[in-house]
């Protein structure tokens, strides 16, 4: 009786003991793997950084311009103000009816 007794702390114990090592070995892993993101994460957002300041370098017109005259393509580049849009006037409309509402 007291041998199985015994044996049945001895297993108790030896399963705590497993778990506890599980446990931190998988804490130890998550340390890890959160150090690793982080450096990751540091690495994008550089990399992001530079990526947007070429991006914004790149929609320049003058670069744009240039990069036309280097292709000899025959091709200009508008910028905005130099768009107008017109509209049609509807004063034509006004004549054909005469001003007069028939029923």
């Amino acid at each position: 009786m007291k041998v199985c007794r015994y044996g049945c702390i001895l297993v108790v114990i030896l399963i705590m003991a497993i778990f506890t090592m599980t446990e931190g070995s998988r804490k130890i892993q998550i340390g890890y793997d959160i150090t690793r993101m982080e450096n990751e994460l540091v690495r994008l957002s550089e990399e992001s950084k530079k990526l947007k300041f070429k991006s914004g370098k790149l929609k320049k017109s003058d670069k744009i311009s240039m990069k036309i005259k280097d292709m000899k393509l025959n091709l200009s580049v508008q910028n905005d103000e130099d768009i107008a849009v017109v509209r049609k006037s509807r004063k034509h409309l006004d004549k054909e009816l005469g001003n007069k509402i028939e029923a």
